[in-house]
């Protein structure tokens, strides 16, 4: 089995631009980028995210099908090796998951870890292949899609982990070819708040958290729809 796969990993956050896990210095997640990711071929891309989960710092970031029109920019950064065969799969996603504090589950009570397929080019015995370790690794652990949306919006997730959002596209039309070149996306869908917070509930807990997780979203190109009118309350 050779599978040849092009494939990234979406990030909507502080996996991005936070060296540490736990705590500084531990450059977790610093070692994790340099070994796994080309951090210099990042592209930006338009995704459906907001601020919407309550984390111990502050108010973080989730996938949410509600944005769909309303759309927000993240970054696809490519892995540095291809994926050939689902062993391979296992331990980059292994990697990820012990980057985002999850000690290599792809279920977590606060989020898992989701996929994302290219329709477009993804060869069948291969996204069956991708299917079938997901749902290997989350037997025996429970996910309940519906705490994965909010009120009537369709689920970020489907019970097989795959990240039910539509393909992302990129910033600059520019990079079309290059994004349409990727089979597989990975990335950390987290469970949102049951109601949605309010631009003011979201810019005081922005004020309160110590390790700047809006700003430093901001400043590295990880952008809402709404940032405006939170920052106007801030």
């Amino acid at each position: 089995m050779n599978w040849n796969l092009k494939c990234g990993v979406i990030i909507i956050g502080s996996l991005l631009w936070q060296n540490y896990l736990n705590d500084e210095g531990d450059n977790l997640r610093l070692n994790w980028r340099n070994s796994h990711l080309s951090v210099e071929d990042k592209i930006s891309v338009k995704v459906p995210i907001r601020y919407g989960r309550k984390s111990k710092s502050g108010m973080t970031m989730v996938f949410s099908n509600r944005m769909a029109k309303r759309i927000g920019f993240a970054y696809v950064v490519p892995l540095r090796e291809k994926i050939n065969n689902p062993n391979e799969l296992l331990c980059e996603c292994i990697a990820l998951s012990r980057a985002e504090g999850m000690q290599g589950n792809f279920v977590n009570d606060w989020g898992v870890l989701a996929w994302l397929t290219n329709e477009s080019i993804i060869e069948a015995s291969a996204k069956k292949g991708i299917t079938k370790l997901f749902n290997q690794q989350k037997i025996n652990q429970k996910i309940n899609t519906f705490e994965y949306k909010v009120g009537r919006e369709r689920s970020c997730v489907t019970p097989s982990l795959k990240l039910d959002i539509n393909w992302v596209t990129p910033l600059l039309s520019s990079d079309k070819n290059t994004i349409d070149e990727f089979h597989l996306l990975l990335a950390t869908a987290t469970k949102p708040m049951i109601k949605i917070p309010t631009y003011k509930e979201i810019a005081a807990s922005i004020n309160s958290d110590k390790r700047k997780y809006f700003i430093n979203n901001v400043t590295h190109g990880i952008i809402t729809h709404d940032d405006f009118e939170i920052a106007k309350r801030m």
